[in-house]
């Protein structure tokens, strides 16, 4: 190895508690009944990056001490989790613990406790045990809340069997097997006067300098006398993860479309949103997340068919560095020939508008026209895309284990929202969520039929009621 060169161990040298971890323990579980100490109940494994990242504690200098057998030793804890003693960097805190004890002994049979790694290092003075103790702690407490909801819903659907058993009506099951016609969302029936906003023709060339935040309304095709490309249809447990997350931060967010093409209908169908847990240029975290994303398709067996982002106190009309991100996605999902074509879409969220009178947050779908071949200095023109609604039947596990993990993951953070606080006329930030949250409820939370008995709408409205309890043990404890 070269002087001055920092050299690098992981968990491939290392034969304690902090190896062997399978890909399953990496992603992920609907299940919380896990083992203890080795992974949260929601699946996720314990790391120093993750008790960074959760804010559990704070990288430094000489911060990690270790007294073994009469030896003390210091080290410093990076932002990415890694520890550094001199010029050596440890993935782990057994990759540094083994190193240590090479140093002041030669034999190599001296017992290597799984786990001895973790109480022997201190943090602050304190066992490094005991700060992810606090972390299971605070996990547990996160999914105990969704326990409630999942045990609510399981019996909501037992008693609606039983009703099912005895209604001359349509049954529950029935309900859930009906192909609602989706609903068309025209931008247009919800009027707001937005700011800052501009029109394509007054953006002028590429070479004047202008300000990459500029927004740009999108243009309907109905104006160019042009047919929409393709139709394009959204789930309502997508809406209503996206609006989840775009309302838990006061910061923009960003995540993946999955869904599927179709190439003869010319149709795109988005079935899932993949929300990004990190915040803008956390590149490290970033590229994590999309490698969990990644998987996540592949496991539903989709395809990424476009991105969203939110406008948190904005217009849902792109910027121009939204436009230019937009025809770059669109170049890439193009593929080398036709026959590999999948569109992508842009879809914008703004949840804390100003200028929006309703407590409903604005959604805008848009695809960006590429500029001419003869013009290739001006920007592309936002096309605003038309789309309809398809009511989904129930929530997912899937659904309801990123609402948990994405509470978790901006509590208590610096652009965190307050939903106790007031958003505007007497409305607190947790009704105002309510209210936006609402119409994108599947059909077994909402009151969808006229054939639906008494019986069968009380217990939906009592499964309703432990959904909000669900949400509001998430970010109001």
């Amino acid at each position: 190895m070269e002087t001055g060169a920092e050299e690098k161990f992981d968990n491939e040298t290392c034969e304690d508690s902090d190896s062997g971890q399978n890909q399953d323990e990496l992603m992920p579980s609907t299940s919380s009944r896990n083992q203890v100490g080795r992974k949260s109940l929601s699946g996720q494994v314990c790391s120093l990056k993750t008790l960074i990242d959760d804010q559990v504690m704070e990288p430094g200098q000489s911060i990690l001490t270790m007294d073994y057998n009469g030896t003390k030793f210091s080290a410093d804890l990076l932002s990415n989790g890694n520890i550094r003693d001199s010029k050596q960097i440890f993935t782990n805190p057994s990759a540094w613990f083994n190193h240590c004890k090479r140093q002041i002994s030669s034999s190599d049979s001296m017992p290597n406790k799984a786990g001895s790694a973790w109480s022997i290092i201190r943090y602050k003075g304190k066992r490094l045990d005991s700060y992810k103790l606090r972390w299971y702690r605070k996990q547990k407490k996160i999914v105990s809340s969704a326990t409630m909801y999942e045990t609510a819903m399981a019996l909501s659907k037992a008693a609606s069997e039983k009703i099912n058993s005895s209604s001359s009506g349509p049954s529950f099951s029935q309900l859930h097997k009906e192909i609602t016609s989706p609903t068309n969302f025209f931008p247009e029936e919800y009027p707001v006067k937005e700011k800052n906003v501009v029109d394509h023709q007054s953006l002028g060339s590429r070479l004047q300098d202008r300000s990459s935040n500029i927004m740009v309304k999108c243009t309907p095709f109905s104006a160019l006398e042009r047919i929409q490309p393709f139709t394009i249809s959204i789930s309502t447990n997508t809406l209503l993860i996206i609006d989840f997350h775009c309302h838990l931060t006061t910061g923009e967010v960003i995540g993946y479309l999955g869904g599927t093409w179709d190439e003869s209908s010319h149709n795109v169908s988005i079935l899932h949103a993949f929300p990004c847990k990190s915040r803008l240029g956390d590149k490290e975290r970033s590229t994590i997340i999309e490698e969990e994303i990644r998987q996540n398709l592949e496991q539903h067996n989709l395809t990424v068919v476009g991105w969203y982002h939110s406008h948190p106190f904005a217009a849902p009309q792109p910027t121009l560095r939204d436009i230019d991100s937009q025809l770059d996605y669109q170049m890439v999902l193009r593929g080398d020939s036709d026959v590999n074509y999948i569109p992508c879409i842009g879809l914008i969220c703004s949840s804390y508008e100003p200028e929006n009178p309703r407590p409903t947050s604005r959604y805008q779908a848009f695809w960006v026209m590429p500029p001419s071949e003869y013009k290739p200095n001006e920007f592309g023109r936002p096309m605003q895309m038309i789309y309809s609604i398809a009511r989904d039947s129930f929530l997912t596990q899937d659904l309801l284990l990123d609402m948990r993990l994405l509470a978790h993951y901006y509590t208590d953070g610096p652009d965190s929202v307050k939903f106790t606080e007031i958003f505007r006329d007497g409305l607190t930030n947790w009704e105002k969520l309510q209210y936006s949250l609402q119409p994108n409820l599947p059909r077994d939370l909402t009151h969808t039929s006229s054939h639906q008995n008494p019986t069968q709408i009380q217990v939906q409205q009592q499964a309703l009621s432990h959904f909000w309890a669900f949400l509001k043990g998430l970010i109001l404890t």
